[in-house]
């Protein structure tokens, strides 16, 4: 399939918000929790007048675990790799 101009830096544009948000995911201080139902160890976080939080795995533990492969198919796409 061939690509106009203008579609192919669309998909550039949108591989570089895709890029920047996994960068920013990946940054050691930041955690990816999720809402629980009650604290049961010391690793849950409370907070006053909200739900526990627990931490997930970046690499394994949500749906975000598909933004590296999708930046890497999209970059195959465009002949970047």
């Amino acid at each position: 399939m061939k690509l106009t101009q203008k579609q192919e830096r669309e998909l550039f544009t949108i591989l570089e918000h895709l890029r920047r948000a996994q960068r920013y995911i990946d940054q050691p201080d930041i955690a990816v929790c999720r809402k629980g139902g009650m604290a049961t160890t010391l690793l849950h976080y409370t907070r006053p007048g909200g739900p526990p939080l627990y931490e997930v795995d970046k690499g394994i533990g949500s749906d975000l675990t598909g933004l590296p492969e999708g930046i890497r198919r999209l970059r195959e796409f465009l002949g970047l790799v």
